[in-house]
């Protein structure tokens, strides 16, 4: 599975940001191209513990989530899944700025190693970080046919 901690993986992530425009439309969804930007870089920001956040729901729940969002290989529904509302604080600024920061983000994870708690599926290991991370950032990437 892609994972944010494999150079290869994170560099191929961070070729397909350097090709999305801000005028990009999406496929699904309700973002645009900043909003989503932002939004991929709110979650890193949670998932490097720069960002602080509440957590919801039951535990059952956010294990089967859990397990559904990172370890199976099934794709996430198009446009169904609600996010925290910490992972929508950023708000689009000059668009080469926000793609350098969520590059820069990207790259943090390697060094860093996340292992925050996460909102809805509890305390993750960097590993699951790094999987959940890739996987969100090709869904929304995904989304704008990048």
């Amino acid at each position: 599975m892609p994972t944010l901690l494999a150079e290869h993986d994170r560099e191929a992530l961070i070729r397909r940001l350097g090709t999305l425009t801000s005028h990009h439309q999406r496929r699904w969804g309700r973002m645009t191209a900043p909003q989503m930007l932002c939004h991929v870089s709110d979650q890193l920001r949670v998932a490097l513990g720069d960002l602080p956040i509440r957590p919801y729901g039951g535990a059952l729940v956010g294990q089967l989530l859990r397990w559904y969002a990172i370890h199976s290989p099934l794709p996430w529904p198009k446009g169904k899944v609600r996010t925290s509302p910490e992972m929508l604080t950023a708000k689009p600024a000059a668009w080469d700025g926000d793609v350098r920061s969520c590059q820069e983000l990207i790259r943090r994870f390697a060094s860093e190693r996340p292992g925050s708690v996460h909102p809805r599926f509890g305390r993750l290991t960097a590993r699951e970080w790094g999987i959940l991370a890739a996987k969100h950032l090709h869904y929304h990437f995904t989304q704008f046919d990048v």
